[in-house]
């Protein structure tokens, strides 16, 4: 009866125990709900893509259908009609003036880039990364101290008598063993202890015990199977070579994208310099017209001139506005690429392109330059580090291959003492007993382990050998890709460089048969369509040659990209570059423009323009360009 009670309270003491349990489980909340929660959250916004307009970043203005059906009644409109669409377009013309600048060299645009870009600062992280896998790996070495202190007592029944009543037995019982183990490089541990115990056991008016003091060393050491200090050390150096990897990944990324700085602030250089050929088209056409119209009335020439050199500067604002366009883009691409936090992304502030194009013929030493960029490009050299790291694979893998035999002893001094039970006299009885004869323990012996046909480890084996292999390979192919990146840049430079003169040579020929034409047009020779044409030709050469020049100034930052440079006369240290602020730094738009832009702005905005905006975009940080 008394054990089925005991039964049934430890029975229904487990039931309580286990019901505050869970209920202590249901009261905390788990960091995974929130997970839980988050990807529920993004799930719910897949499996269905969204219209634009939904957005509501679009707003519908006017129809191509009512602008034609105005454009109709313009027409039928008298000369001064006429004149003030003129004045429109010329007021359209007038908005391709930027207001506030701010000028930036090529060398200002790579240290903005470096020090602001977000996707560089976030790969900057990689070798910090890589730098605490090695903490990691060196970390198997640190010596770990161990302690453990137990005090207990025990009370059991003892011999029930008539003389004696119901005596029990009370044991108390303490031990403490403090201990340090040392991971050894060579494979094996040295463990050092010091084992204190004591115990004492009463019954009635008697008693017993002793008082134990034990200090013992032991070790154990691979003797083949993960033995040596090659075995032990090579994840380290595998860490190590993981770092390099990493190291050269970020710098390849580095170049990449200060090669698309480069790329468009060049590119921002073409625009800037076409939107500059379409204004001077633009007022040359302009004036053509307007001399053209003098004549007319004046009695010379014919009316129709006057419609084709009207149709004509409609063309060359349309042009204007689309070289403007171009213009805004690639001033924006250029500050999405350096992300300096005192510019903003919209068109309050723009950018001109102060560096000027090197317009200077090379010639080239194909073989220096491909082993320039087998020595330096990052691509290779991570490639590099993992042939690195894929050769102490194997010879990891190797060491694997063969049997586990380890050689295990230790060494113990021992201090008694069984009258007093004092750990004080179980020291110095362990002291004496150094210099005497007091009896020492010891132990030695051997492990073996040897696995039936080692399947495992011969795969392991064969893998990393294969691996090995497929570095070299990759290795060997990223050579052949990098020489013929060089070949092909240098082949774009010489040919970048016939272009550049043959545009020259279009732009004089142009200007002079532009020349000729207007005299011609003038004397009665020519008509319009023939001057309007010479114009539209100049346009053309003038603009290609600053495509040719632009694209000349990429073609050598490519080529430097491809062997692992930069151009210039100073090398760029990326590695204390890292600013982690920037990784929560977000852009901030300025308002839109409340009115239509091509009309004259209402009075209360101009006197707001004529002010400092509280909204404006902070000047950018001073430069010791």
């Amino acid at each position: 009866m008394i054990n089925s009670h005991v039964d049934m309270l430890r029975s229904r003491r487990d039931r309580i125990a286990l019901l505050m349990l869970f209920t202590g489980i249901a009261g905390c909340a788990s960091p995974l709900d929130t997970d839980h929660r988050d990807v529920a959250s993004i799930k719910e916004q897949l499996g269905t893509i969204q219209n634009l307009d939904q957005a509501r970043g679009l707003t519908e203005g006017e129809t191509l259908e009512s602008i034609l059906a105005a454009a109709k009644l313009k027409e039928k409109q008298t000369a001064d009609d006429r004149l003030e669409i003129e004045k429109r377009l010329a007021r359209i013309a007038e908005l391709v003036k930027p207001g506030k600048t701010i000028d930036f060299t090529l060398q200002e645009t790579r240290r903005q880039t470096l020090q602001n870009n977000l996707s560089i600062q976030a790969v900057l992280l990689n070798p910090s990364i890589a730098k605490q896998a090695i903490r990691l790996q060196q970390a198997k070495f640190e010596s770990t101290f161990s302690l453990s202190v137990t005090q207990s007592r025990t009370v059991a029944p003892g011999y029930n008598s008539a003389s004696q009543g119901n005596p029990t037995t009370e044991t108390d019982y303490f031990v403490a063993v403090p201990s340090v183990t040392v991971p050894l490089r060579s494979g094996g541990d040295l463990s050092i202890d010091w084992t204190t115990e004591s115990s004492l056991n009463t019954t009635n008016d008697s008693s017993s015990g002793l008082a134990i003091i034990q200090p013992s060393v032991s070790i154990t050491q691979p003797i083949l199977r993960n033995a040596g200090y090659d075995y032990n050390e090579s994840s380290i150096v595998i860490a190590k070579a993981q770092e390099a990897e990493a190291e050269a990944a970020t710098q390849y990324s580095i170049l990449s994208t200060l090669l698309a700085a480069e790329t468009a602030y060049w590119t921002l250089y073409q625009a800037a310099e076409t939107l500059a050929v379409q204004e001077d088209i633009y007022n040359y056409t302009k004036k053509t017209l307007d001399d053209t119209r003098i004549q007319v009335n004046a009695g010379f020439g014919s009316i129709s001139s006057v419609y084709n050199f009207e149709v004509t500067l409609s063309s060359t604002v349309s042009n204007l506005l689309t070289a403007e366009d171009n213009l805004a883009m690639a001033i924006r691409n250029l500050k999405s690429t350096m992300q300096d936090p005192g510019i903003s992304l919209d068109g309050s502030v723009a950018i001109t392109a102060t560096t000027k194009p090197i317009l200077r013929a090379y010639e080239f030493d194909t073989t220096l330059l491909v082993d320039a960029a087998v020595r330096n490009r990052a691509d290779l050299l991570e490639l590099e580090a993992e042939q690195i790291a894929a050769t102490i694979e194997v010879l990891a893998a190797k060491n694997q291959l063969l049997p586990e035999l380890d050689f295990v002893g230790s060494y113990t001094v021992n201090g008694f003492d069984s009258n007093e039970r004092s750990l004080n006299s179980a020291r110095s009885n362990l002291f004496d007993g150094l210099r005497t004869t007091n009896p020492v323990g010891f132990s030695l012996g051997l492990t073996a382990s040897v696995p039936l046909g080692n399947e495992a480890a011969d795969a392991n084996y064969q893998s990393a050998l294969l691996s090995r292999l497929q570095a070299i390979a990759n290795t060997r192919q990223q050579e052949i890709t990098v020489a013929t990146e060089v070949l092909d840049a240098i082949d774009s430079l010489e040919f970048g460089w016939q272009q550049i003169l043959i545009a020259r040579y279009e732009v004089a020929a142009a200007k002079r048969n532009l020349e000729a034409m207007k005299t011609l047009f003038q004397l009665g020779q020519r008509t319009s369509t023939d001057l309007a044409n010479a114009i539209n030709l100049l346009a053309g050469a003038r603009i290609n040659s600053v495509t040719q020049d632009a694209s000349y100034q990429i073609d050598l930052a490519n080529l430097a990209n491809t062997t692992g440079c930069l151009l210039g006369h100073a090398g760029v240290e990326w590695g204390d570059v890292s600013r982690l602020d920037l990784l929560e730094n977000p852009q901030i738009l300025s308002p839109p423009i409340p009115f239509d832009v091509a009309d004259p702005p209402p009075a209360d905005t101009a006197a707001k323009e004529a002010t400092p905006s509280a909204t404006a975009a902070p000047a950018p940080a001073t430069t010791d360009e």
